[in-house]
C-alpha cells in the first residue's frame, strides 16, 4: 500500500530539488550515451529519452524522494534547447532522439519541468 505523502513534504522536496542540473553527455562506444551530472555521480541511458529519465531517477535517489512523489515533481530535460531546435527547424518528428541528436555535446543543463 502507497503511503500518502501531505502537500507539506511535496512542498518541500519541491524546494529542495533544484531546478536547474549541469550536466556532461557523452556518446558510448558501445551505443547509448552517459552523463556526468554535477553533484549527483554519472548514469547511462540507451537513449536521449532514457537518460533524461536515468539522470531524473538519479538526482530524484539522491534526495531520497519517495517513489509516490516523483511522477508530481517532473522531469530534468533540456528544455531550452528542445524549445530552440523546434522553432528553427521544425523537425518531422518530435522525438527527442530526432531533435537533439546532433546537439548533444551543447547539453550543459536540465531544467526540471
Amino acid at each position: 500500500m502507497a503511503k500518502k505523502i501531505s502537500k507539506e513534504q511535496k512542498l518541500i522536496y519541491k524546494a529542495l530539488l533544484p531546478e536547474k542540473i549541469k550536466v556532461a553527455i557523452y556518446k558510448a562506444k558501445e551505443g547509448g550515451f552517459w552523463a556526468k551530472v554535477d553533484t549527483y555521480g554519472a548514469t547511462q541511458g540507451e537513449t536521449l529519452s532514457e537518460l533524461f529519465q536515468m539522470i531524473t531517477d538519479l538526482v530524484y535517489g539522491y534526495f531520497d524522494v519517495p517513489h509516490e512523489l516523483i511522477s508530481q515533481l517532473g522531469s530534468y530535460f533540456p528544455a531550452d534547447i528542445v524549445r530552440k531546435q523546434v522553432r528553427e527547424q521544425r523537425p518531422r518528428q518530435y522525438t527527442l532522439d530526432d531533435i537533439l541528436m546532433h546537439q548533444v555535446r551543447d547539453i550543459r543543463n536540465l531544467q526540471r519541468i
